[in-house]
């Protein structure tokens, strides 16, 4: 039986400023282009994961507005199926980002709807979810639902991919609930008191996917710790790569690749999404992996 993708998370309508330098406090700059995209990493890994090919149900909360509507039509657009909780009560979740001349980014992000989400959803994903099925998980919705929904995915027997993004001191609940934890270095500083991963595995985690930017990952469990390094690309925005990393892995692992196939798999859908712009929007498709991995002279082992 085909292994289907459960996404919870936030969806936000980005708005997007290009720039050659981010403006310093109390000082104007001139941007240099404009983009109103799909974002939230909880929508970003959904469309990641569809472009590969995986079967995924995106499950969230969008206020009943104008982004609401562009964010469900979006997805659709992405081969997402969708199921949004339409709230009368708050406004769909934003996010305001500056991207300088090198691609690097900084980014504030709008709550609203994602704020939200709960029982209602994870009730949904309750009706949907089988043996085997694969949930991605990330931080921009309450911590209560993330720990409920990560429970339901361990009572059913099913995969749980968990991206502690934005972190916050109360990730550490979910820790020992998710089968692989995706923290880049930032993220890891802040869930941890020595910066050193093996501290996660002694809170619990099963296994630790420690994305390391430029220079790739490190795979960690109880048993194995490797390294794989990054692919070398001209980047001209990585808003997203992180998304594009996690649903790119969760797709692989759909595919039934093997681990490390699936974790380099991921490697170069990212490495290919940062020479694009926008976040969903610049994730590659399954064919456009494939053919990166051969221009790099790297088999796709699948």
């Amino acid at each position: 039986m085909k292994k289907k993708i459960i996404v919870l998370g936030s969806a936000n309508v980005d708005l997007v400023l290009y720039s050659d330098k981010f403006p310093e406090k109390g000082e104007t700059v001139f941007g240099n282009e404009f983009f109103i995209n799909q974002g939230g990493k909880g929508a970003n890994q959904a469309a990641a994961a569809s472009k590969i090919g995986a079967d995924v149900t995106f499950i969230g909360r969008v206020g009943d507005d104008f982004f609401g509507k562009f964010i469900n039509g979006s997805m659709k657009s992405f081969g997402v199926k969708t199921h949004f909780f339409v709230d009368k009560t708050a406004a769909t979740g934003v996010a305001l980002i500056n991207v300088d001349r090198l691609g690097e980014n900084c980014i504030t992000i709008i709550k609203g709807a994602n704020g939200l989400v709960g029982k209602e959803e994870v009730d949904y994903a309750r009706q949907i979810i089988m043996q085997g099925d694969i949930f991605l998980l990330q931080g921009e919705i309450p911590t209560e639902a993330i720990i409920e929904a990560s429970k339901l995915a361990r009572d059913n027997s099913a995969t749980v991919i968990f991206d502690p993004a934005p972190v916050r001191g109360d990730l550490r609940k979910i820790i020992p609930l998710a089968t692989y934890i995706t923290p880049n270095e930032v993220e890891l500083e802040k869930l941890t008191k020595t910066n050193n991963p093996l501290e996660l595995i002694e809170a619990g985690a099963e296994n630790i996917v420690l994305k390391l930017g430029s220079r790739g990952i490190r795979f960690i469990n109880s048993k194995t710790d490797i390294s794989l390094p990054a692919f070398v690309v001209d980047a001209v925005d990585t808003t997203g790569a992180g998304d594009t990393f996690n649903g790119s892995f969760a797709a692989a692992l759909a595919l039934d690749y093997d681990l490390e196939s699936a974790l380099k798999f991921a490697i170069a859908a990212s490495a290919v999404s940062v020479t694009r712009k926008g976040a969903a929007a610049s994730s590659p498709t399954f064919k456009e992996v494939v053919k990166f991995l051969e221009e790099k002279d790297e088999q796709d082992n699948h």
